[in-house]
C-alpha cells in the first residue's frame, strides 16, 4: 500500500440512523446510501482491499492508477460498440436513468474515506462506480425493490454493512407499502434472498477487469460471471405492474402504486 498506514474510520451510529431514515422517506436519495455506507464503515472494507491488491488483476489496476469512471464517463466510446455488449448497454441504462459516472461521484463526495491512501481511494472508487454496472449485469431496475436488490447482490461482493442494513429494513418498509395490493412480505424477501444468493455465487466483480469487459457481449458475460436473471424479482415487479399502473422507474415516489 502506497502512503502511510490507514487508519479504518469509527462506526458513527446516530449519523447512520439519520442517513437510514432520510433513504427510507426518499429512496432515490444517493446521498443517504454514501453517508450510512461512511458511517457504518469501520473495517468492513479492508479485507476486500487486502484480497483486491494481491489479486492479479487488482494490483494491475493499482499499478497502472486506472479509474473505472474515466472509461464509464467516456459516452463517445461507449457509444461505438455494438449494441449487445457491456458497454453499450450501460450507457444506454444511464442515458434512460438521467445517470452518470461524475454524478454518482459528486453525490458521494461527502462521504468519500479520509486520510487514505491513493491505492484505497483507487479501489472504493471503483467499489462506488460499479453499482450502476451491477444493475446492467444482474438486470435489476431503478424501482426501489431493484434498488434494495442490487445492495442485498452487492453485500456479499463488497461487504459493506450499510448495504445489509438498506436491505434488510428497505425490505421491510416496501413491504408494507405492498400490504394494499394484497403482495405479502414473503415476495419481496424472497426477491432479496435470491438476488443476496446471486451476489454470493457470482464472480468477485470488484476483482475483474471491467475495462476489458465493457466491449464484451453482455450474455456471455452474465454466463461466465455466474449471474442468472433475478426471476423472483421479475415476478414481483410483473405482478405489480398487473395491479397497478405503474411500469417503470420509482414504484412509491411516483404515487403510481394505487390506481385511482
Amino acid at each position: 500500500m502506497s502512503g502511510t498506514t490507514y487508519k479504518p474510520p469509527r462506526i458513527k451510529p446516530i449519523v447512520a440512523f439519520r442517513a437510514l431514515n432520510n433513504l427510507l422517506r426518499n429512496p432515490q436519495d444517493t446521498r443517504q446510501v454514501a453517508l450510512l455506507t461512511s458511517a457504518l464503515r469501520g473495517r468492513s472494507g479492508v479485507k476486500q482491499y487486502n484480497k483486491f491488491k494481491t489479486s492479479l488483476v487488482g494490483a494491475k489496476i493499482l499499478t497502472e492508477k486506472r479509474r473505472l469512471a474515466d472509461i464509464l464517463d467516456n459516452h463517445a466510446y461507449l457509444a461505438t460498440l455494438p449494441e449487445n455488449t457491456l458497454g453499450h448497454r450501460y450507457l444506454a441504462f444511464m442515458a434512460e436513468e438521467n445517470l452518470s459516472a461524475k454524478g454518482l461521484k459528486e453525490v458521494t463526495a461527502e462521504a468519500d474515506i479520509q486520510n487514505a491512501s491513493e491505492d484505497i481511494r483507487i479501489f472504493t472508487d471503483r467499489t462506488r462506480d460499479l453499482h450502476d454496472l451491477y444493475h446492467v449485469l444482474t438486470d435489476y431496475g431503478r424501482d426501489e425493490i431493484g434498488e434494495i436488490c442490487v445492495l442485498a447482490f452487492s453485500y456479499p461482493q463488497q461487504r459493506l454493512r450499510s448495504y445489509a442494513v438498506i436491505a434488510f429494513f428497505g425490505a421491510l418498509e416496501f413491504s408494507r407499502g405492498l400490504r394494499q395490493l394484497n403482495i405479502g412480505a414473503t415476495s419481496v424477501l424472497s426477491a432479496v434472498r435470491q438476488a443476496y444468493k446471486h451476489g454470493k455465487a457470482a464472480n468477485w466483480l470488484p476483482g475483474e477487469d471491467i475495462e476489458a469487459m465493457i466491449t464484451q457481449d453482455l450474455e456471455i458475460l452474465r454466463h461466465r460471471l455466474n449471474i442468472p436473471p433475478p426471476g423472483k424479482y421479475q415476478a414481483l415487479i410483473s405482478e405489480i405492474r398487473q395491479k397497478t399502473p405503474w411500469r417503470t422507474g420509482p414504484i412509491f415516489a411516483s404515487r403510481q402504486l394505487i390506481p385511482g
